[in-house]
């Protein structure tokens, strides 16, 4: 199971260590594991914590923590994907998460995340490709939709990188530790999301070329207009993709919706 989903069990001490210091656990926290493996990072959570919940999709690994473990009071395991699981049905935390998470699943279980107001922080593991377009600025190739979702939803923050050889088995590629911090409210509205991305989306399907003429054809508004909205939003009228911050794309976003839908 490990090797079909990518996953490479930490087994490095100082790596482990590096990561519980990072995620700044309480007495009262309450501490949700993603994919706890063979439970390193587990046990230094659970000292720590008030609870620990542990997600483990392997049937065998999730079986076996507990007793790996001690039988420790307060950990709960959950035999699950944490994609398929009903987030609703946890207690409402607010929840600190902590996860190396398997490289193929990565994206996936970050974009969930993002859409579960339940958590506070998260300190998460990727390829260290992932986390740099994770926490990207406007202007670089790294820069693209996952940079925009994120920082919607939450602060982020490249924290470290992990070496190969603190895996078990040692990947291919190079890893890093993200550290995430919901926003109290998103920056985009959930109720503009759809349309925000929307628009995102069909520039950077195209990135290299400039925004203004491939928005133009993508949504079905004159060059005028929405020349008009770049300006209206102080862009350059030969801006790329990449060069247009979260806030630039959601002004746009914003008057494009008018010059679409007249709304």
């Amino acid at each position: 199971m490990g090797a079909r989903l990518d996953q490479h069990f930490l087994s490095d001490p100082r790596a482990r260590d590096a990561i519980v210091a990072l995620a700044r656990l309480r007495p009262d926290d309450r501490a949700l594991e993603i994919g706890p493996g063979r439970g390193m990072l587990t046990k230094e959570l659970l000292s720590r914590a008030r609870e620990v919940l542990a997600v483990e999709l392997d049937s065998a690994l999730a079986a076996r923590l507990p007793e790996v473990l001690g039988g420790p009071a307060n950990l709960r395991v959950i035999n699950a994907d944490f994609l398929e699981l009903n987030l609703s049905s946890l207690e409402p935390g607010p929840w600190k998460v902590v996860a190396n998470l398997p490289y193929a699943v990565a994206t996936p279980i970050l974009q969930r995340l993002l859409g579960w107001p339940a958590w506070q922080q998260a300190v998460l593991m990727f390829q260290k490709e992932v986390a740099q377009r994770i926490v990207a600025g406007p202007g670089g190739c790294d820069y693209g939709l996952l940079t925009l979702s994120v920082a919607i939803h939450a602060e982020a923050e490249l924290a470290f990188e992990v070496p190969r050889e603190s895996f078990s088995p040692k990947p291919k590629v190079a890893s890093a530790v993200v550290l995430l911090r919901r926003r109290p409210q998103p920056l985009v509205p959930a109720e503009e999301q759809a349309w925000f991305f929307r628009v995102a989306r069909a520039a950077f399907g195209q990135r290299r070329k400039m925004a203004l003429g491939v928005l133009s054809r993508a949504l079905g508004v004159s060059r005028e207009t929405m020349a008009e909205a770049f300006a209206a939003c102080s862009l350059p009228l030969s801006a790329r993709a990449e060069e247009i911050s979260l806030e630039g794309w959601r002004g746009l976003a914003q008057r494009l919706a008018i010059a679409a839908h007249g709304t």
